[in-house]
């Protein structure tokens, strides 16, 4: 059913269309995801750039409403341009189109410029969604992204949203919305040089860097959700016991019509 409104939707005028399927989307988020947000009050007055772990489609719109009323803009990959009803969700965000496993410079110098022009940025750094709820190796470009750009970084930690819309290979755009308890936790924000000691010694000095940014989302997860970088050494505290229990993703019940 929500397949046939978007292709009615992307009929309507670009403006009307954009209040229309934000509305929808915001209707389904309500009825659907047990939303729990931690640690807003670590992201500064300042622009940002903040790395997230990436689950599934349902990433970009959750931490939209997690981010409100703050204006962000999320690095999505082209290929949400490729069915309708991923355009027309991307399309009620504000986005910078970045070519996924590539060095798309052009799309990193406009992360850079949007940061250093006082708008904060968004980006996925493992550059795909995860199959398996772990955290893969980021790609080295988001620590080129944080050096330019010169904004304190937030870490941003993700559960749940792959039970709100789990992966579909093979029709993404056919992927369903089921009822799921969702977590967005925020990290206390760090400066890039600030992890140079950390990153010294690495092979690659940029993967090195990014690896220690992302190990400060890996701290913010549950072990089982931790993947490459799970042997990371934790260093924030974590969330009082009262708001850890009872969040674990629930499985899929029934989807919605």
């Amino acid at each position: 059913m929500l397949r046939i409104l978007f292709y009615l939707m992307a009929k309507l005028p670009e403006g009307a269309r954009r209040h229309v399927v934000r509305a929808l989307m915001d209707t389904v988020w309500d009825v659907l995801a047990e939303e729990e947000v931690e640690g807003r009050d670590n992201i500064p007055d300042e622009p940002c750039l903040f790395i997230a772990n990436h689950l599934s489609n349902a990433d970009g719109f959750t931490l939209d409403r997690a981010f409100r009323p703050r204006k962000v803009i999320f690095l999505a990959g082209v290929k949400l341009q490729g069915t309708t009803m991923t355009r027309l969700a991307s399309e009620v965000m504000d986005t910078i189109a970045i070519k996924p496993n590539s060095a798309d410079i052009e799309a990193m110098r406009r992360a850079v410029e949007t940061l250093k022009g006082g708008d904060s940025v968004l980006i996925f750094p493992e550059g795909a969604r995860s199959r398996t709820g772990e955290l893969l190796q980021a790609k080295k470009g988001v620590s080129l992204i944080a050096k330019r750009a010169g904004v304190p970084v937030v870490p941003v930690a993700l559960r749940g949203t792959e039970k709100l819309m789990p992966i579909n290979d093979q029709d993404m755009g056919g992927e369903r919305l089921y009822r799921a308890r969702v977590l967005v936790r925020f990290g206390k924000p760090f400066r890039v040089e600030d992890l140079e000691a950390e990153a010294a010694g690495a092979q690659d000095a940029r993967q090195g860097l990014v690896d220690a940014m992302m190990r400060r989302v890996a701290e913010l997860l549950p072990p089982e959700y931790r993947g490459v970088y799970a042997d990371a050494p934790l260093q924030a505290a974590p969330g009082p016991r009262s708001q850890r229990r009872g969040l674990e993703p629930e499985q899929p019940s029934a989807p919605a019509p």
